[in-house]
C-alpha cells in the first residue's frame, strides 16, 4: 500500500451538509453561524451556561422515560433529572464516543477523533486486545503517547474566554497531561479538581482532603459534614431516606459529588456579575462502585429497596441519586439567586443548563436495554446517552418536548459557543453543529446527512469485544464496517433499535450509498487505520470496488491486493457484479 499523506493542521474541507432551519423561515441558516443563532434567540443579553457531564451514565440510568424512548430505570431514582427532562428538551438520540477520553476531546474541541487537533479514539491506547490480535492500532494522542489535547487545539473554554465569559472547570478532566494545563492551555480561568486521572480513586475525602487523583483546589470543599450543611444541602433534596440516616452523616467524610456541587455553586456566586460558563464534570458513576464509595444515607435506602427489573446495585444507585441531588442543588440555586445583570430576575432566567453523559453504561451496573452493547463498544448501548437542555427562560429553552434528532458530543462545543456569541476559531475546523435552535424553537429542524465514528483499534476484555470498525448513522440506518473480516452490517434503528438483525444482504443499495459516504468522510479527514500486526501472514484478496487506506480512497477493478505486516488493512466496499 502507498505511504500516508502528511496530516495537515489546517482546515480540511468537508461537504457543506450541516444546516439548521426553522419551518416557515425564509431559508436555511448555516449551522456554524454561531453569532446569528445566538442573536436570534436571546438578543444582546448573553446567557450563562452550566454544563453537567456525568461519567458512565448510560441511556437508562435515570428514572425519566424521556431520554430513552420510554425505557427508564425502575430501581435507580433521579427526580431532579426527571424534572428538567419534563420541563426542558430531552434528546433520545444523543450520541458520544465509546468511552471517557474520546468523548471529552470531541465536546471540548468540537471535532471528530481523526482530526489532528483531537486524535483521541479510546482511553489508554488502541491496542487493548492483547498481543494476538490480527491488527495493530495506530498511535493516538500526543507524540509522547499521552491521551491529552494538544496545546494548539481551540477548546470551547477558550472560545468563551474570548467572548468575555468567566470559565470554570469543576471535576474530572482526563484529557490533559497535568491539572495545571487546564487553565494554562485549555481555556478555563479556574480548575477545581481536574487532573489527568480518569476516576476519583475514592469518592470520600480523608482528613479533609481528596486525592491524589483529584486536584487539590477541590479540597477547599472537602470538610466533614456538619449539621448545618446536611440541613441546607442534603435534607431538602432527599427522597425516601430515614431522617436519622441524614443526621448520622454529621461528622463523616464529605462525598466528592457533594463537593463538586459546592464548588460549582461557589463559582457561580463569585462570577455572576459577568456571563459565566460553569462546567461540572462528575466522577459519578464511574468505578470504583462499592459500599465504601456510596454516601451512607443513600446506600441504606437502596439496600432496603426492592430490586428492579434490570441491574439493581445499591452502591451504584447511591452514586446515581447523589449525582441527581447535585443537579437539583444547582438548579435550585439558579432559580433562587437574583441575577445581578438582570435586576428583578433570577439567574435561571438567563442561564442554559445542559446535562449529559460521556458514554453508555456499564452492563453490570445498569441496563442499556433495549439497546445492545455497553461502554467501550460502538453498539448503541455504548454510544447513546441522556441529553437534556433546561432553562427557566422559554426563549432559551422552549421545554416540555422530546427531540428525536440524532446529535453528537462535538455538537455541544458548537452549541455552547453559539449561545455565547463566540467567534469561530481561526484555522481550526468545526465538526459539531449548533443545537441552540433546537433548544429554543419547537419548529427548528437540523439537516445533517450523517454522524460518523471511527475506532482503529481494540478494546477486548471479559465482557467486551470491540475491534477496529468504522460506523455511519444516517436517518434510520446504521452501517458498520469491520476491518478484520471486511464485513458490513446494516441496521434499521427505527424498527430494530437493539441491532439484532443485519440487513446488509437485503439492502445492498443502502450499504453502497452509505459506504461511499463513509469512505468520503474517512478520506476527507485522512483517518488512520490499524495495520497488519508484525508476524502475521500477508492478507491477500481481489477487489472490484472502492478501498480506503493510507489516507486515500481508490477505485479498483478486479485488482489483487496483498497487505503485509505494518501496512494498513483497508476498508473495502465491493461493487456488485453484473450478471
Amino acid at each position: 500500500m502507498t505511504k500516508r499523506r502528511p496530516r495537515s493542521l489546517g482546515l480540511l474541507a468537508l461537504p457543506a451538509i450541516l444546516t439548521l432551519t426553522t419551518l416557515g423561515a425564509p431559508g436555511p441558516a448555516t449551522a456554524h453561524d454561531a453569532g446569528a443563532t445566538a442573536d436570534r434567540h436571546h438578543g444582546a443579553q448573553r446567557p450563562n451556561i452550566v454544563y453537567i457531564l456525568a461519567d458512565d451514565f448510560g441511556w437508562t440510568s435515570l428514572s425519566s422515560p424521556r431520554t430513552n424512548d420510554g425505557n427508564p430505570s425502575d430501581y435507580y431514582e433521579t427526580p431532579a433529572l426527571e424534572r428538567i427532562a419534563r420541563e426542558g428538551v430531552a434528546f433520545d438520540n444523543a450520541y458520544t464516543s465509546v468511552n471517557c477520553t474520546p468523548t471529552r476531546a470531541a465536546l471540548l474541541t468540537g471535532l471528530y477523533a481523526p482530526r489532528p487537533e483531537n486524535n483521541i479514539y479510546l482511553v489508554g491506547n488502541l491496542n487493548r486486545g492483547g498481543d494476538d490480535t490480527l491488527l495493530y492500532g495506530p498511535p493516538q494522542g500526543r507524540e509522547d503517547g499521552a491521551t491529552a489535547l494538544p496545546a494548539e487545539a481551540v477548546t470551547v473554554g477558550e472560545r468563551l474566554q474570548d467572548a468575555g465569559y468567566t470559565t470554570g472547570y469543576v471535576g474530572k478532566f482526563h484529557v490533559t497531561r497535568t491539572g495545571e494545563d487546564i487553565t494554562a492551555l485549555h481555556g478555563f480561568d479556574e480548575n477545581l479538581g481536574g487532573t489527568n486521572a480518569g476516576d476519583p480513586g475514592a469518592y470520600h475525602a480523608s482528613d479533609g482532603q481528596f486525592g491524589p487523583k483529584i486536584g487539590p483546589a477541590l479540597d477547599a470543599f472537602a470538610g466533614d459534614y456538619t449539621q448545618e450543611y446536611v440541613d441546607e444541602n442534603i435534607r431538602p433534596y432527599s427522597h425516601g431516606v430515614d431522617p436519622a440516616a441524614l443526621d448520622a452523616l454529621v461528622g463523616t467524610d464529605k462525598h466528592v459529588t457533594d463537593a463538586l456541587a459546592d464548588a460549582t455553586i461557589d463559582f457561580v456566586d463569585r462570577n455572576s456579575e459577568d456571563p459565566f460558563f460553569a462546567f461540572l464534570s462528575s466522577y459519578a458513576v464511574h468505578t470504583p462502585v462499592g459500599e465504601r464509595q456510596a454516601r451512607a444515607d443513600l446506600l441504606a435506602k437502596y439496600q432496603a429497596a426492592e430490586p428492579g427489573s434490570g441491574p439493581s446495585n445499591p452502591s451504584y444507585g447511591a452514586l446515581a441519586e447523589g449525582l441527581d441531588q447535585a443537579v437539583a442543588r444547582v438548579v435550585d440555586h439558579l432559580e433562587t439567586t437574583p441575577d445581578p445583570r438582570n435586576p428583578g430576575h433570577t439567574l435561571a432566567e438567563n442561564t442554559v443548563l445542559v446535562f449529559t453523559g460521556d458514554n453508555g453504561g456499564v452492563e453490570r451496573f445498569t441496563d442499556n436495554g433495549p439497546l445492545r452493547g455497553q461502554k467501550g463498544e460502538l453498539r448503541e448501548g455504548g454510544i447513546r446517552v441522556p441529553l437534556i437542555a433546561w432553562s427557566a427562560n422559554p426563549e432559551l429553552v422552549d421545554g416540555d418536548r422530546v427531540d428525536h434528532t440524532p446529535v453528537y458530543a462535538a455538537d455541544h462545543h458548537a452549541t455552547i459557543a453559539s449561545l455565547a456569541g463566540a467567534r469561530p476559531p481561526a484555522g481550526q475546523p468545526l465538526d459539531g453543529v449548533d443545537l441552540s435552535g433546537l433548544f429554543a424553537d419547537p419548529d427548528a429542524r437540523l439537516r445533517r446527512d450523517a454522524l460518523y465514528w471511527h475506532l482503529p483499534g481494540y478494546l477486548v476484555d471479559a465482557t467486551r469485544d470491540q475491534r477496529p470498525q468504522s460506523v455511519i448513522r444516517s436517518g434510520r440506518w446504521k452501517l458498520v464496517y469491520s476491518y478484520e473480516d471486511r464485513s458490513w452490517e446494516l441496521y434499521d434503528l427505527r424498527r430494530d433499535i437493539g441491532e439484532a438483525e443485519t440487513l446488509a444482504a437485503e439492502r445492498p443499495d443502502v450499504v453502497r450509498e452509505l459506504g461511499n459516504d463513509l469512505i468520503r468522510w474517512l478520506d476527507d479527514l485522512d483517518a488512520p487505520l490499524a495495520t497488519l500486526r508484525e508476524g502475521r501472514e500477508p492478507v491477500e484478496f481481489t477487489v472490484t470496488g472502492t478501498t480506503y487506506a493510507d489516507g486515500e480512497a481508490t477505485r479498483r477493478r478486479d485488482e489483487t491486493l496483498v497487505i503485509r505486516p505494518g501496512e494498513e488493512l483497508p476498508l473495502v466496499l465491493e461493487t456488485p457484479r453484473r450478471h
